[in-house]
């Protein structure tokens, strides 16, 4: 009994588990090799007005079975870094056991409380080569009463990753806008031994080091650099300044040279003559060249007027802010002589701003029964940045224009638009009798960052405003804009 109660004494007791479980050491954040690259690609994001563009994603799977990590949390949280200011990407998030991507595409329209995504982003990990690389080295020496050796040995694995990014109502894949990335993971080790003879007594002493670094912590850098690119991509922004790469890399240079290529010609003039709004170059009236030749003179090119893909790469990879305050430099030589009076035309004549004409099928009264749908077109005279607004019968006020299928607030002078757009992305449809209104607020510069945030809500949900008027004098409010507002009154019957 004495021996068994000694024993007994020997076990800590149970009320010491409780402080044998905590950690002792603190958590801490989360901080990748790519922190700052998405900090970086919501800057870039911001300055170049990109948002509203709805994704998901079904996950990303591990297609070796080797590797458990949570890819698709991953991906969410590069996706959220990557718009915490900008607002450019928006997650749908939806459950993999209950729908699937093509279920998410028939509810495109269907259902106004939610909010179909635009894209989706499939991939996987696609490749883990084990111990591609394997080295050892090891020394010893012995001696009479003395032995030593050291060894190491280093081993080397590579993880591949493919994304791609594929449009959700017709589930094709889009060419180009993929990902496709490496990265190698290292272990390695270290160790010592030594044995000697104390007289008759034999000792010996050995210690090993291995460091390994994690698979999991590697797959996290390869989705947060392949949302990047991919995103990038998607969004045509310079996302290789991000990732501190040189502009005159030949690999983003042909990658830009395609963006030029497969853009149309309105397309070009649309993306010139904003990227000249954010760099300060504001044109006058519907001619770019002028400003074009300016900006050209400005940054090292030849000053031509044309809109070449020279001047399409340098406004592109352009620091908005940087350009700004070059140009506030140059602009003072130019003031001297005879050729700056053009410049100052434009600020002498600040008077009309863009005008607009709004109609439907049925005209610029239309009258409509519940259960109809409407599809209202807008004609700036001139090139105009639109935002248009829709106040139903409730009072409740959304905006309809720009939206995720239509993101680009610049219309071309003479161009109509029409919202929604054909194909069948959404429907303005009556479901109650009443008077009912739209207005379009036509501007002479991009506003989108400038809006207060009550304005800054997601497209297609109402506003936090009690009427249209009150959109309006928030557009009034921004300081040296000239807005247009036009108004198409709404009769809706049984």
């Amino acid at each position: 009994m004495a021996l068994a109660a000694l024993l007994g004494a020997c076990h800590p007791r149970p009320e010491t588990g409780f402080d044998a479980q905590q950690p002792r050491t603190a958590a801490v954040r989360n901080i990748g090799s790519f922190t700052e690259s998405l900090r970086c690609m919501d800057d870039l994001f911001a300055a170049q007005g990109k948002r509203d563009i709805y994704i998901t994603t079904a996950g990303i799977p591990d297609a070796t079975g080797l590797i458990a990590a949570g890819t698709k949390e991953m991906f969410i949280s590069a996706v959220s870094r990557m718009s915490a200011k900008s607002g450019a990407f928006r997650f749908v998030d939806y459950d993999i056991t209950q729908l699937d991507v093509q279920i998410l595409s028939e509810l495109v329209g269907l259902n106004q409380d939610f909010v179909a995504p635009s894209y989706y982003v499939r991939g996987a990990i696609t490749q883990l080569d084990s111990n591609v690389l394997a080295s050892s080295k090891s020394a010893g020496l012995s001696l009479a009463r003395l032995d030593l050796g050291v060894s190491s040995d280093q081993v080397v694995s590579v993880i591949s990753m493919d994304l791609n990014v594929a449009k959700l109502t017709t589930r094709q894949i889009l060419p180009g806008i993929s990902a496709n990335n490496s990265i190698a993971v290292v272990r390695s080790g270290r160790g010592a031994d030594v044995g000697g003879l104390i007289g008759k007594a034999g000792l010996s002493f050995s210690v090993s080091l291995d460091k390994s670094e994690g698979f999991a912590q590697a797959v996290r850098n390869l989705v947060e650099l392949s949302a990047i690119e991919v995103l990038g991509k998607l969004a045509r922004v310079p996302y290789w300044e991000c990732l501190a790469i040189e502009p005159t890399n030949p690999a983003f240079r042909t990658e830009a040279r395609q963006w030029f290529d497969l853009m149309g010609p309105a397309e070009r003039q649309r993306f010139v003559e904003a990227a000249l709004v954010r760099a300060g170059y504001a044109p006058g009236g519907g001619d770019l060249s002028p400003a074009i030749a300016r900006y050209q003179a400005d940054n090292d090119l030849v000053p031509s007027g044309r809109m070449d893909f020279e001047l399409y790469y340098r406004l592109l990879a352009s620091d908005p802010g940087r350009a700004r305050g070059t140009r506030a430099a140059a602009a003072p030589p130019p003031a001297a002589p005879a050729p700056p009076v053009p410049v100052a035309e434009p600020a002498a004549a600040p008077a009309t701003p863009p005008r607009l004409a709004l109609t439907t099928a049925r005209g610029a009264h239309p009258a409509f029964r519940v259960g109809d749908a409407m599809v209202l077109q807008a004609r700036p005279v001139g090139d105009a940045y639109l935002y248009c607004y829709y106040q139903d019968s409730s009072g409740e006020v959304s905006r309809i224009f720009p939206n995720r299928f239509q993101p680009d607030a610049l219309v071309a002078g003479g161009r109509a638009v029409e919202v929604p757009p054909a194909g069948g992305a959404f429907t303005i449809r009556f479901d109650r009798p009443g008077r009912e209104q739209v207005a379009c607020l036509a501007a002479d510069r991009e506003v989108g960052l400038l809006l207060p945030a009550a304005l800054k809500r997601q497209d297609l949900e109402p506003l936090p405003l009690g009427s249209l008027d009150d959109v309006a004098a928030r557009f009034r409010g921004i300081a040296g804009v000239r807005v247009e507002d036009v108004r198409l009154p709404i009769e809706v019957t049984r």
